[in-house]
């Protein structure tokens, strides 16, 4: 019997989100690159809307049978709600929060943490993720794919 285990994603998303963020706030500890002043009002904005985002994206999956978590097999293709614009809306809502963090900051590191995790997540979790999308689902995914970009 041939399982379905998923995309194979072996660090949770939000846990490199947390650990690339954690590493730029103590880098700025250390030794802090001001390149503006701080946004704080601006970044909680951003991140309040990365927020928002993220749930959204959580409660569509949810409500058409899907397990949220990357590691878990998918059980229906989702187009609706975000999805309809993003292919990643969650991990859009993370380098949504990551650049409100770096707003609030005001500093490079938070800066060079949204790159790094740009990075990180386009290769470790979405290459993975759109390779298994793309055998469990073909010519569906391959339409989708076409119609809707991978971030935005």
């Amino acid at each position: 019997m041939n399982k379905d285990h998923g995309p194979g994603v072996r660090v949770p998303p939000p846990v490199i989100a947390a650990a690339v963020m954690g590493a730029a706030w103590v880098l700025d500890r250390v030794w802090t690159v001001q390149i503006g002043p701080p946004a704080v009002s601006l970044g909680g904005m951003v991140v309040f809307l990365a927020i928002a985002l993220c749930g959204w994206a959580v409660l569509v999956l949810v409500k058409a049978g899907n397990d949220p978590r990357p590691d878990k097999p998918d059980s229906a293709l989702v187009e609706a709600g975000p999805f309809r614009w993003s292919r990643n809306p969650i991990y859009l809502g993370f380098l949504l929060a990551a650049t409100g963090l770096a707003l609030v900051w005001g500093t490079l590191w938070g800066w060079i943490g949204v790159v790094v995790l740009h990075g990180l997540l386009d290769r470790l979790v979405i290459a993975r993720e759109e390779t298994y999308l793309a055998a469990r689902f073909g010519a569906a995914y391959d339409a989708y794919r076409a119609r809707v970009r991978r971030w935005m």
